[in-house]
């Protein structure tokens, strides 16, 4: 399950196309050289829009011109934009995105256009086609903006007016252009800083599915491609559930073999030094961790294995993961603890009580990763004990599972996943289809679903967790969430 500190994203490879720009005025080839510096506040903003087309195709009319060729008319020739999200707001320096359409019938040319009062960028393409992760087609089409022609957009529309986004479509002979819907996208004033974090699975020995690796990504950096930060090689075992301290120095990790079967009995936690990597403290008990505020000096546990009759959160050194004193919670017994997250402040822990999931096949040893009618609580931390708990949000019926909570950089808010259904299945929380990401306040409320977030139903949107930097956009405090979801494609 992937954990990051900044932006669950999926990583795109770039395109690659050779492309011919005119700008400016002034004609460029390539994606690095030329005239027409895409930092240049004189290059790209209307009326001398950045045009490039892609190697072979005629360029398209200018959008309403006099002398363009007629609308293509008849069921189903518009094509249809469906990613990114309409509103979205996306950091500056982000430096990719990819735009995903459906065609229209008869289109084989595309023109993807972004315009405000500050820009106007128009990207030919032919249809790059979506597949499925099993590498079927899903009759979309796709265009990966590079960093350079992010850079044309971005660079005038930073803390600006919206940008539409439009895809013209067209046959190869341009004898008539289509239009899609269109949507909206915004650019926040600052860049978004850290570093990505993420679980993904491997190939190993030619299986795919089984094991896999820690990778690293730098927020803002242009290449595409992620570091391989902990990964089992040619080991027959599976690093997987990681936490990082919010200073960047210490992680802790689980290690299982790689038989993906999700279950604790065979899982050591390791605590791991990042700058040497090199571990500093093996053979943890299975668990999901949290550490200590801004620090790194010791860090919660629950206890994964449901070993104690008693709910508790354990505690150990963040040094060299030596145990130190458990907090236990008498109030809630029959209950269990997973997911603990620490406030940046040192001063509160969140966690989820849950429901034991007992006398179930195939769901032995699973307590952490397969929570059922979970409720989120908070408890105060004083000298590195946790008080009494209270309730922050009360599942509403037996079928309702909140979890997985993140309490923000400021601690003024708490993220967490919701499930809802009357199946085991549709209310658990391990990769559940159902999940669905929901806010509220930390010191209490009434929960809030981020519906841009969720999106629509079955795509997973799980485990979030909090950028570690308060920002601001147009007068608001903002602050980045990241999540893992199963949205390979919107089409």
């Amino acid at each position: 399950m992937p954990d990051a500190t900044l932006v669950d994203m999926r990583f795109l490879a770039l395109i690659g196309l050779v492309v011919v720009v005119v700008a400016c005025g002034h004609h460029r080839s390539g994606s690095d050289g030329g005239n027409c510096d895409p930092a240049d506040p004189n290059c790209g903003p209307p009326p001398d829009p950045v045009i490039i087309t892609c190697p072979g195709c005629p360029t398209f009319p200018p959008p309403g011109g006099g002398g363009s060729p007629p609308a293509c008319t008849g069921q189903g020739v518009d094509p249809q934009l469906v990613y990114p999200t309409d509103q979205v707001l996306l950091p500056p320096n982000m430096n990719v995105i990819e735009v995903q359409f459906l065609p229209g019938a008869g289109n084989t040319l595309f023109e993807i256009d972004f315009k405000s009062g500050t820009t106007d960028v128009r990207l030919e393409t032919m249809c790059n086609a979506i597949t499925d992760t099993r590498g079927v087609a899903t009759g979309g089409c796709a265009f990966d903006l590079d960093p350079t022609d992010w850079k044309y957009v971005a660079t005038h529309s930073r803390g600006g007016d919206p940008v539409t986004v439009t895809v013209r479509a067209a046959p190869t002979d341009l004898s008539c252009v289509a239009g899609s819907n269109s949507r909206q996208i915004n650019f926040s004033q600052e860049d978004l800083m850290g570093g990505i974090y993420y679980w993904q699975s491997t190939t190993q020995n030619g299986v795919a599915g089984t094991t896999g690796g820690i990778f690293r990504k730098d927020f803002g950096n242009p290449d595409p491609t992620p570091e391989p930060f902990l990964t089992p090689g040619n080991l027959n075992k599976c690093v997987g559930c990681h936490f990082l301290s919010r200073d960047g120095q210490k992680m802790t990790y689980g290690s299982d073999d790689a038989d993906s079967d999700d279950e604790y009995g065979d899982l050591k936690v390791v605590l791991y030094d990042i700058a040497n990597r090199t571990p500093a403290g093996t053979n943890l008990p299975a668990g999901f961790q949290a550490f200590e505020g801004a620090g790194h000096d010791s860090f919660f546990a629950s206890d994964g294995k449901g070993a104690s009759n008693t709910p508790e959160v354990l505690r150990y050194n963040g040094n060299n993961g030596a145990a130190m004193t458990a907090s236990t919670f008498a109030a809630l017994t029959g209950k269990r603890i997973a997911h603990p997250d620490w406030s940046r402040d040192g001063r509160s822990l969140y966690f989820t009580l849950a429901t034991p999931i007992t006398g179930i096949t195939g769901y032995n040893l699973k307590d952490d990763l397969h929570v059922t009618n979970g409720s989120i609580y908070s408890a105060s931390v004083i000298a590195g004990a946790a008080g009494s708990p209270v309730a922050l949000v009360t599942a509403a019926s037996v079928d309702e599972n909140n979890y997985y909570p993140a309490v923000s950089p400021d601690g003024s808010a708490v993220i967490f996943n919701r499930a809802t259904g009357t199946t085991l299945a549709t209310h658990d929380s391990y990769n559940n289809p159902n999940a669905k990401l929901f806010a509220v306040a930390a010191a209490g409320g009434t929960p809030v679903e981020l519906a841009k977030a969720n999106q629509k139903d079955g795509l997973t949107n799980s485990w979030p967790r909090w950028s570690p930097f308060v920002q601001t956009y147009k007068g608001k405090r903002i602050v980045w969430v990241t999540f893992s979801s199963t949205r390979v494609s919107e089409s």
